[in-house]
């Protein structure tokens, strides 16, 4: 059923727009089901009895699993996969024999994406998936259901440190398309029973829609929220512009950086204490922001370098790349992997009393908001969707140099890119509707702030139109 649902969906999703709310809450919670047996298998919960365990592990504990976990990763890789099949064979005495290796970067895994698929995975097995990444172009990574089993044990870990039980109600604020897109009454959710799950559509969003979700939040107070950290923002501002605020028990954002602002607004608006993380699609590394504050490393997730313009490591609070090695994913090994994002290491303990260590992410995406002239907001992670498979485009970014007008940005990586970059034109049309004109725009090189940050959304001062922030 699973596999139907996601072969079809494309099909699907004009007739699912057309039925009734019960019957799409109906059919979200049959997709959901087969989803929710995976995650929540008896596999699922005993690794995560064995993480548990694993938060009062000493430091020496912790470089000998991942060195351990380095070796096998490595030498499964060299066995299993083309790409690799010629690396040099280690002794791994210690950590650092790992720069031993050559960097791969981004346009490697998009180039050799077959190359990298071991061969230890039947095809028939495999689940492809896509990313954007830092910078708007598309690569595709292997997955396989123990992947994502593994995976969502990890995702969770971080639940049970403040207390939150596995099938608590949440309520989701990420990028599903549950809601038509020309809606314009309530409601703007839909429920995933199997997975006690209420996804909230993160593309209605506007003044006067906000009133609606407040509501509904209000009605159910107590529970955790989780979302992109650019959609709680926005719906933090309609919350506390009213005045008001709607306490939950916590919440917990990913997918995008968490900026200082961002999580006073929403920690103010919600009563309640803010968890972040940074993950990727590629699935090579993990941090999660422990009950103290503390955002750590998960090293039975994935082994990571900070290293500077000249791939040497860089010391502690010094800014540099972050050079992934997964630990976790087998199906795409990605070795060295300088991913783009940037980050540095903490000195010092947490109060928490785990070893792992400390970490902040500094630098992975930076965006404005798209705001369409009928009201509605659209965070980066709303236009992110868009962009997922399309592997023609080195960069893409959405410019609103008009109030009515966003165009299409796109640094072309092969011949396929006008077409792909059309493509994107008609899905943000068919996003935005009526009220705002897309069109397309090939470029030499994306557009690049101040201290190398690259927006998906960019909004020049000009466009800012009356009563927006």
């Amino acid at each position: 059923m699973e596999r139907l649902l996601r072969t079809h969906s494309a099909r699907l999703q004009p007739l699912y727009e057309r039925m009734p709310a019960l019957l799409q809450n109906l059919l979200v919670t049959a997709r959901g089901w087969p989803l929710a047996r995976l995650r929540y298998s008896p596999e699922m919960f005993r690794l995560c009895r064995e993480l548990r365990t694993h938060d009062s592990w000493s430091a020496e504990q912790i470089r000998d699993l991942q060195l351990k976990s380095l070796r096998e990763i490595v030498e499964h890789a060299r066995a299993t996969t083309p790409y690799y099949r010629d690396y040099p064979q280690l002794a791994w005495k210690n950590l650092d024999e790992i720069r031993e290796l050559p960097l791969l970067l981004r346009e490697d895994v998009r180039n050799h994406a077959a190359e990298l698929l071991s061969s230890s995975t039947p095809p028939s097995e495999i689940i492809r998936v896509s990313t954007t990444g830092t910078t708007g172009a598309s690569l595709t990574i292997g997955y396989d259901q123990a992947l994502m089993r593994a995976t969502w044990a990890f995702h969770i870990r971080p639940w049970s440190w403040v207390g939150i039980k596995p099938l608590d109600w949440r309520v989701t604020f990420f990028g599903s398309r549950v809601i038509p897109a020309a809606r314009t009454q309530a409601p703007y959710w839909a429920y995933n029973l199997a997975e006690h799950q209420i996804l909230m559509s993160i593309f209605h969003l506007s003044e006067n829609t906000a009133d609606d979700y407040i509501s509904f939040l209000r009605g159910r107070e107590g529970m955790f929220l989780e979302g992109f950290p650019s959609v709680l923002g926005i719906l933090a501002d309609f919350i506390l512009e009213r005045g008001q605020c709607v306490p939950m028990r916590a919440v917990f954002a990913d997918g995008e950086p968490l900026y200082p602002f961002v999580r006073e607004k929403v920690e103010a608006a919600f009563q309640t204490k803010v968890y972040d993380s940074y993950g990727n699609t590629e699935l090579c590394g993990m941090m999660q922001e422990c009950e103290r504050g503390k955002m750590h490393l998960i090293p039975e997730f994935g082994f990571v370098e900070v290293l500077d313009e000249h791939n040497r490591p860089v010391g502690e609070g010094q800014e540099g790349y972050l050079v992934w090695t997964g630990l976790v994913n087998r199906v795409t090994p990605l070795i060295r992997y300088r991913i783009g994002d940037r980050g540095c290491w903490e000195s010092g303990n947490c109060a928490c009393g785990r070893a792992f260590p400390l970490m902040r992410p500094t630098i992975t995406r930076d965006s404005d908001l798209l705001r369409h002239p009928d009201g509605r907001i659209f965070s980066p992670r709303a236009l992110n969707q868009l962009l997922k498979g399309l592997s023609s485009l080195r960069f893409c970014q959405f410019v609103q140099d008009r109030p009515d007008h966003v165009a299409v940005r796109g640094v072309a990586a092969s011949p396929e890119a006008s077409r792909d970059l059309a493509r994107v034109c008609i899905a943000l049309q068919d996003l935005l509707g009526r009220g705002m004109q897309v069109s397309p725009e090939l470029a030499r090189e994306p557009i690049i702030r101040a201290g190398g940050k690259m927006p998906l959304i960019v909004r020049p001062p000009q466009t800012v139109m009356q009563g927006a922030a």
